[in-house]
């Protein structure tokens, strides 16, 4: 595990973390960015944006639903989430 925090990306429909197969990200925009990707290669459906603390805890971020859209996300908002 990093000493910085973390973002992870998978379908909310999961409930848990799965840190084998969710998709990880450097940051909350490059998050974002993997929820978009998955939203269109599975028709839709709802996302979750977990942050890892660098203790390795997961924390539920942020929830991606499926008629939202990832690209309307200014700098400014993604930056209060980080």
């Amino acid at each position: 595990m990093t000493d910085l925090p973390t973002f992870a990306v998978q379908p909310a429909a999961w409930e848990n973390l799965d840190t084998y197969g969710c998709d990880w990200a450097i940051n909350i925009s490059h998050a974002y960015k993997i929820a978009a990707i998955w939203q269109e290669m599975n028709d839709g459906g709802d996302m979750m944006i977990w942050r890892v603390t660098p203790g390795g805890d997961p924390i539920r971020w942020v929830r991606v639903y499926e008629d939202e859209s990832v690209d309307a996300v200014t700098d400014d908002a993604l930056a209060l989430l980080s």
